[in-house]
């Protein structure tokens, strides 16, 4: 609602950062920071993208290093070994005491 009513030259200004956060500057110059929702279901995704690069051509697209099966297949492995750790550490919390 800041930005729709409150706006304009004299009113409040947002800006957002590679990360996703906004950064809020109130008519008295105070800063708030609000942080992206996702962020607690999906830490991973937090890192910015590739800069956009400026050709002669005009703007190029960032490329990914992986493909997106890569990425899936990376973040399924990384699951399963801290599922894994953690199978293993409560396995071992519950053994008998003798």
């Amino acid at each position: 609602m800041l930005k729709t009513f409150w706006g304009g030259p004299d009113g409040w200004r947002d800006r957002q950062e590679p990360n996703g956060d906004v950064v809020w500057t109130s008519l008295s110059g105070h800063s708030y920071t609000t942080r992206q929702g996702s962020l607690l279901l999906f830490p991973s995704l937090r890192p910015p993208t590739a800069p956009v690069t400026i050709t002669p051509t005009g703007l190029t697209i960032p490329r990914r290093k992986t493909t997106r099966t890569q990425d899936r297949q990376q973040r399924i492995d990384e699951e399963r070994r801290a599922n894994e750790a953690e199978n293993h550490a409560t396995a071992l919390d519950s053994r008998p005491p003798f």
